[in-house]
């Protein structure tokens, strides 16, 4: 991480350890728990605020993610609604703010950037009641999906991050999530020295992987055209060895799953799954979205994912 700081394991395990405590990680007589892989974990809001923070309680989460765009609960920006945000501030331990700027069709803007941070208040609010450095800024979004130069991305994403540390001292900098659809050529973009190095500046690594298999598989997701959760997690050790890396989107896009089934198996992927590389700090899955004629509705987990995920976790080893 910047300034060379690493998170022990000790460190490591404090992140997850109260949520999963809270989960009641008893196994049954008799049955052997194997030790869960503490990971901070939590839901991304992209509509239905309520039911956001219901999910965090139900699954007990040390980490959210929000968007300075949407997620509102009523007409016009977050700083509308500072009671809001200043609820969302103190939900979790750690708090992901994503821009709007750089996300799929433009470069992200150094001026932009920190308007939507300072203007939203999450930063104002992280600060006073958790810390700066748990509050998680995110910039940009699947540029690859449109924008086409990885070079003045990466131009612009190096300036960005230098205003954004000169803005908001303290914060933490999660770099760009890449979409792993092979077609938006993200093997292009781990390729680019400009963006490779903007990304080292950063404290994470952002990625975001997926599953379209009924059975809600991740492993098999590259029937799909798109790279792997493995795939991608072993671009970021090469690119960026021994920086930490966040899920900041993974999903189970099928319907053959309801919420409650599809978050007990992001908690086992998340927790349990030795295959995931250890580099993976934590993970914010898509989402609630509450609004049946919004984006991405069939990814909707709500609230009754967080209890699957919290089901998964109680538990234990299997």
């Amino acid at each position: 991480m910047t300034g060379e700081k690493q998170y022990s394991r000790r460190a490591m395990g404090k992140l997850a350890a109260g949520a999963i405590a809270a989960a009641g990680m008893a196994s049954l007589p008799g049955q052997a728990s194997a030790a869960p892989h503490y990971r901070a974990h939590g839901p991304l809001l992209t509509d239905g605020y309520q039911t956001w923070i219901d999910a965090i309680n139900n699954q007990a989460a040390n980490l959210a993610k929000v968007v300075t765009g949407w997620g509102v609960p009523g007409p016009g920006p977050w700083a509308n609604y500072p009671d809001h945000v200043w609820t969302a501030a103190g939900a979790t331990n750690f708090l992901i703010v994503r821009t709007v700027t750089g996300d799929t069709d433009n470069v992200i803007d150094p001026n932009r950037a920190v308007a939507e941070i300072r203007d939203s208040r999450f930063f104002e609010y992280k600060r006073i009641r958790s810390g700066a450095d748990k509050c998680i800024i995110e910039l940009g979004n699947e540029p690859n999906i449109r924008v086409t130069d990885p070079w003045v991305y990466g131009y612009n994403l190096s300036v960005t991050i230098d205003r954004i540390r000169e803005t908001f001292p303290g914060a933490k900098i999660c770099g760009t999530a890449l979409s792993p659809n092979k077609g938006t050529n993200p093997d292009t973009w781990y390729g680019n020295p400009n963006f490779v190095d903007a990304v080292k500046k950063c404290d994470f690594v952002g990625v975001h992987f997926y599953s379209n298999p009924d059975d809600g598989s991740f492993t098999r997701q590259g029937d799909w055209n798109e790279l792997t959760y493995a795939e991608t997690l072993s671009r970021c050790a090469s690119k960026w060895p021994g920086k930490p890396v966040i899920a900041t989107e993974y999903s189970i896009r099928t319907t053959r799953l309801t919420p409650y089934q599809k978050g007990y198996k992001y908690g086992n992927l998340i927790h349990f799954d030795d295959s995931v590389a250890t580099s993976l700090w934590g993970a914010c899955y898509y989402h609630v979205q509450t609004n049946p004629a919004g984006i991405d509705f069939h990814e909707n987990v709500g609230s009754e994912g967080a209890r699957g995920y919290r089901k998964r976790l109680s538990e234990g080893g299997l």
